[in-house]
């Protein structure tokens, strides 16, 4: 039981590190187009908008 704690906690914080090292990557890239084999978090962000498209309609528009 603890050992599985254990397995869980460290699985968590490698989870968290790989998600602060794709906001570093996306600070240091600065703005820039979707690609293809790049892991920052924007660009992260953008691919998975083009594969899973928006559903719902949003209540609220600009």
């Amino acid at each position: 039981m603890i050992k599985n704690q254990q397995t869980l906690k460290e699985e968590r914080k490698i989870i968290f590190e790989m998600i602060d090292a794709s906001w570093e990557l996306a600070q240091r890239l600065g703005e820039h187009p979707v690609k293809t084999g790049c892991n920052c978090i924007s660009c992260l962000n953008k691919r998975k908008r083009i594969l899973k498209k928006q559903e719902m309609k949003w209540k609220f528009s600009l």
